[in-house]
C-alpha cells in the first residue's frame, strides 16, 4: 500500500488531496477478490492502472473532505462492460474511509437498471445482511426526512459512525423528492459524493435547440438536468462524478453547461476484457451478417422465424452444452456460472413478443426432437447442429465432440434454461441469475444501456441503425463486450451488415477519445476540446464519432451569435480577448484598410473597417474561436457545431487561411435587443435585433467578406432595448463575431449537434 501512496505523489497534475485506503476499502477489495468472477487482490491493488490506484486518483481530484464548502465536477470514462461499477464502488468505499458522510448514486433512468445497480451496491458494499458502515435509503421521500436528519446528525458527531448511501432513479420526480428532503437537512460540513452512472444519458441539457427556436425560454433546462442542478444546489460541500462509456456528449458540451467537468479520469479494463477490437478487428468468425430477407419490415413482415435466428439459437445451445461439460462443479461458489443469449430486435416492444414467440416455439421444437431422437437417430440430430458446430470449432478448437455436447444439452442444459422478456411492459420478467444457469433474453432499450447480461455469448441483433445513428447510442448496444477472454471463440454476434460496418468504423475512433483524455487526465475538459479540434483527431470522413444528431452548417451564409452578452464575466473575458487578438494578429500578419479592396472601397476616403489578411485557420481557432466565451445555450450549440466543422476542414487542409475584418476598427456600435416569446427586450438575456447594419448603401456590413476564403468579422457593440437610442445603452463593449464559410466547402460540412 505504501507503493500506491508513493505513486500518487507523482501524478500530474497533482491531486487536490491524497485519500488513503483504510479498513472499509481493504475489506471491500478483499471481498471482490474472493468472488467467483473476481480478479485477485494483486490485480485490484497493484500498479498505476489498478482499480485501487485509479480510484484514489479519481477521489483525489474531488473536493477534499477537510474543505468547509465548494464543489467539483469530474468525468470518468471506461469501455462498455469494462468495470465502471467496480470503479465507482471503490471510490465510494474510499469516500467512506476518508470522511465523506453522504454518498448519492444516480442509478439509471429505468427501474430495471436502478434495481440492478442498487442490488449490486447492497451486495458489494455489505448492506444485504446489515452493515456497520452504511445507512441505505432508496428513492427517499419527505416521510424519511427526520430519519435522514438523525443519521446525518449522528455521523456529524462522530465520523466513524455509519455514512449515508442514497440510491435514486434518475427521474425528475424522484430527484425533486430527494432535493426536498436534503434541502431541509443541515448538511454544513457534510462532504458529499454524487455518482452519476451512465451520465451521458438524461443528465445533460437537451433543450438547446428548443431554446434556439424560442420554443422554450432561454433559461429552460431539460427536466432531469434541472433537477440535478437543484440537487447540487442544496449540497454545500460536494463532488459530482459523471461515469460513462460513451463520453461524446459530455466532452463536446457547450461552454454554457453547468455540469461541464473540470477534470477527467479513465477506467482501465483488465487483461481479460474483450471489446470492440476483439469482435470487429480481431479473429474472423465472431460476427455473422443477418441477411436483409431475415429482417421483418412493415412492407415485408415475416410469418415464421428467420433462418439466422434459428442458427443463433443452435449456436447458443452448443455453447451452453460446452459450458455444462467444462464448468467448475466442485466449488460452493463456482466462477463463471452463467451463459446467456440476447435477442435485441427493434425498440418497439411489440417486436419483442414476436421474437419471444419465435424463440419459444423453436426451442420447444428442438428440445422435444433432440430428447426423442438423440439416442435413436443420433446422426440426424447431429446434422441439425453441424454447420454451427463447424463454425465454433474454427474459433474455439477446444470445443468438445458434437455427440458429447448433444448429450449435455439433454442432461444439463434443457433442465436449467429459461427465457425472459426484458423491457418496460407489465409482462417483462425479472432475471435471477442465481436461480437458472442458462438464459435467453429478449428486449430493446432496456438491454441497451447499463444492463449487465451475465455470461453473454450469443447476441442476435436484427435492429437497424436508424435514420441518423449516434455513435454513443450505437456503442451502448454492445452488451456483448465484457470479460470473456476465456470463451471469446464461443461468442457470436449476429447483426445486419450496415450495423457491423458502423461498429467497425466506431472502434477506430474509440481509442483516440481515450488518448486525448489520457493526455489531459486531471485537466479541464476545455483542453480536451482544443485537442479534438486542432490535432486532427477529428477524422474528416468520420464525423459521426462525436455522437450527436445531424445538422448542416450553412454555407454562403453568416453564422452569427445572438446573445454574446449573456454573462457579465464572459463579456469582460471576451473584451480582453478581442484586444489581445487585434494586437497579436496586427503584428504578425498584414493589416490593411478595406478601401484597398476595390469592391469594398467607399465612394471616397478610407473605409471604417480594416482587414487582417490570410490568418491561418489554426491560429484563428487557437487564439480566438476556442477561447471566446459563449454562454447562451443556443449560441453555444451552434458555436460547437461550427468548431467541429472548422476542425474537419483543417484536418483536410492545414494550409487554410481566414481573412479577418475589424468592423469599425473595433469601436463600439449600437444594437438594440429584441423581445421573444419568453423574454422582454429589456431583459439582459434578450437577443440582439440584428447583427448587420441596415445601411441602404451598396456596400454595407454584410459585404465585408472574401468570396473564396473563410471570413471572420470582429466587432464590439453597446446594447440597449430602445431602437436607435445609443445613449440609452445598458450593456457596453460586448465583443462580437460573425463567420462566413464559402460555398466550395459546403459538401464537407455535415456535422452533428444535439437536438
Amino acid at each position: 500500500m505504501a507503493t500506491t501512496i508513493q505513486i500518487l505523489k507523482t501524478v500530474k497534475p497533482p491531486l487536490l488531496w491524497e485519500p488513503k485506503p483504510k479498513d472499509f476499502t481493504n475489506a471491500f477489495l478483499e471481498s471482490k477478490a474472493a468472488e467467483p468472477n473476481g480478479p485477485n487482490i494483486n490485480e485490484l491493488t497493484s500498479g498505476p492502472k489498478s482499480v485501487l490506484h485509479e480510484s484514489l486518483c479519481i477521489l483525489g481530484r474531488c473536493l477534499p473532505p477537510t474543505e468547509p464548502a465548494g464543489r467539483e465536477t469530474g468525468l470518468v470514462v471506461g469501455y462498455v462492460q469494462s468495470g465502471k461499477t467496480m470503479s465507482f464502488e471503490t471510490v465510494i468505499a474510499l469516500a467512506r474511509d476518508n470522511g465523506y458522510g453522504l454518498v448519492i448514486v444516480l442509478a439509471g433512468t429505468k427501474n430495471t437498471l436502478r434495481s440492478q445497480s442498487e442490488d449490486r451496491l447492497k451486495k458489494d458494499l455489505g448492506l444485504v445482511n446489515g452493515s456497520d458502515h452504511w445507512h441505505h435509503f432508496s428513492n427517499p421521500t419527505k416521510k424519511l426526512r427526520s430519519k435522514i436528519e438523525g443519521r446525518i446528525d449522528d455521523w456529524s458527531k462522530k465520523h466513524s459512525r455509519k455514512s449515508l448511501l442514497v440510491t435514486v432513479l434518475k427521474h425528475g420526480g424522484n430527484l425533486d423528492k430527494l432535493t426536498e428532503v436534503l434541502g431541509s437537512v443541515n448538511l454544513t460540513e457534510v462532504p458529499t459524493l454524487i455518482v452519476d452512472d451512465e451520465s451521458d444519458q438524461a443528465s445533460l441539457n437537451t433543450n438547446a435547440s428548443r431554446i434556439r427556436t424560442n420554443r422554450v425560454p432561454a433559461t429552460a433546462m431539460s427536466t432531469t438536468y434541472e433537477r440535478i442542478l437543484g440537487l447540487r444546489d442544496v449540497l454545500p460541500h460536494h463532488s459530482y462524478l459523471q461515469y460513462t462509456a460513451t463520453p461524446q456528449a459530455n466532452l463536446l458540451l457547450a461552454q454554457t453547461d453547468l455540469l461541464n467537468p473540470s477534470f477527467s479520469e479513465l477506467v482501465t479494463p483488465g487483461d481479460a476484457y474483450t471489446g470492440g477490437y476483439a469482435f470487429f478487428k480481431g479473429a474472423a468468425g465472431l460476427t455473422v451478417d443477418i441477411p436483409p430477407g431475415d429482417v421483418p419490415t412493415a412492407q415485408t413482415p415475416l410469418k415464421s422465424p428467420p433462418k439466422s435466428l434459428l442458427s443463433a439459437l443452435r449456436c447458443f445451445l452448443l455453447v451452453a452444452a460446452q459450458h455444462a461439460l467444462t464448468r467448475d462443479r466442485k466449488s460452493l461458489k463456482p466462477k463463471d456460472r452463467n451463459r446467456s443469449m440476447m435477442v435485441h430486435p427493434a425498440a418497439a416492444t411489440a417486436s419483442h413478443k414476436v421474437y419471444k414467440g419465435w424463440v419459444e416455439r423453436a426451442y420447444r421444437s428442438l428440445k422435444k426432437m433432440i430428447g426423442d431422437e438423440h439416442t435413436t437417430k443420433p446422426a440426424a440430430v447431429a446434422a441439425i447442429f453441424q454447420s454451427e458446430y463447424a463454425s465454433l470449432s474454427k474459433t474455439h478448437p477446444g470445443i468438445k465432440p458434437l455427440g458429447d455436447l448433444i448429450e449435455a444439452m439433454v442432461e444439463d442444459v434443457f433442465t436449467d434454461l429459461d427465457h425472459a422478456e426484458v423491457n418496460s411492459t407489465p409482462e417483462a420478467n425479472e432475471v435471477d441469475w442465481t436461480a437458472t444457469r442458462y438464459w435467453i433474453l429478449i428486449g430493446g432499450a432496456n438491454l441497451d444501456r447499463g444492463y449487465t447480461v451475465e455470461g453473454l455469448c450469443i447476441t442476435y441483433m436484427p435492429r437497424a441503425l436508424g435514420g441518423s445513428p449516434a455513435a454513443d447510442t450505437l456503442q451502448q448496444r454492445a452488451r456483448f463486450f465484457g470479460y470473456k477472454k476465456s470463451y471469446l471463440g464461443l461468442c457470436r454476434v449476429f447483426l445486419q451488415a450496415g450495423v457491423r460496418q458502423a461498429f467497425t468504423e466506431y472502434i477506430e475512433h474509440e481509442d483516440f477519445i481515450r488518448e486525448a483524455l489520457e493526455k489531459h487526465r486531471g485537466k479541464p475538459l476545455r483542453d480536451w476540446r482544443r485537442d479534438f479540434i486542432l490535432t486532427q483527431m477529428l477524422r474528416p470522413t468520420r464525423l459521426n464519432v462525436i455522437g450527436l444528431g445531424t445538422r448542416r452548417v450553412l454555407v454562403d451564409e453568416w453564422m452569427v451569435p445572438r446573445v454574446l452578452h449573456r454573462d457579465a464575466a464572459a463579456v469582460a473575458v471576451n473584451h480582453k480577448l478581442l484586444d489581445d487578438v487585434e494586437n497579436h494578429w496586427s503584428a504578425g500578419f498584414t493589416r490593411v484598410n478595406a478601401a484597398t479592396i476595390p469592391q469594398l472601397a467607399p465612394a471616397k476616403g478610407q473605409s471604417p473597417n480594416d482587414l487582417i489578411e490570410a490568418v491561418p485557420l489554426k491560429t484563428v481557432l487557437d487564439d480566438f474561436l476556442l477561447k471566446v466565451e459563449v454562454k447562451d445555450p443556443g449560441d453555444a450549440e451552434e458555436h460547437g457545431a461550427m468548431l467541429v466543422a472548422l476542425g474537419s476542414l483543417l484536418a483536410k487542409d492545414p494550409s487554410l487561411k481566414v481573412d479577418v475584418y475589424l468592423m469599425n476598427n473595433l469601436k463600439a456600435g449600437y444594437r438594440s435587443r429584441v423581445g421573444t416569446g419568453s423574454l422582454a427586450a429589456s431583459h439582459p438575456w434578450a437577443p440582439i435585433n440584428q447583427y448587420f447594419s441596415a445601411s441602404a448603401n451598396s456596400v454595407n456590413d454584410k459585404s465585408f467578406f472574401t468570396p473564396d476564403r473563410l471570413s471572420l468579422q470582429l466587432r464590439r457593440f453597446n446594447l440597449g432595448h430602445h431602437l436607435n437610442r445609443a445613449d440609452l445603452a445598458d450593456i457596453r463593449n460586448v465583443a462580437w463575431y460573425a463567420l462566413r464559410v464559402p460555398k466550395r466547402f459546403g459538401k464537407d460540412l455535415l456535422v452533428e449537434a444535439r437536438g
